[in-house]
């Protein structure tokens, strides 16, 4: 039992670190990886591997947006910044 554990363990580890890394829908992944640990399929230590993917994703996503001009670094660093034209 506990090997078939430990197979379910990495392989649900490895396809949400894929997913997140592949930049595929990572708010769901990492809601998933909160799910599973939730659940005591994973540990704290994969969530800080998964938090740390989409991390690196979501600062590379500001990096581009800024480096396109579409934002601000104050609109990145403040996501309730609104143009006061607006």
């Amino acid at each position: 039992m506990a090997i078939k554990s430990k197979a379910r363990h990495d392989l649900t580890l490895r396809s949400i670190k894929r997913e997140i890394a592949a930049g595929r829908d990572v708010a769901f992944w990492l809601d998933k990886a909160y799910t599973h640990y939730d659940n005591g399929l994973l540990t704290e230590e994969d969530i800080v591997e998964v938090e740390t993917l989409a991390q690196e994703y979501y600062d590379a996503l500001d990096a581009e947006t800024v480096q396109d001009g579409n934002a601000t670094n104050e609109q990145i660093q403040n996501p309730l910044y609104e143009e006061e034209d607006q």
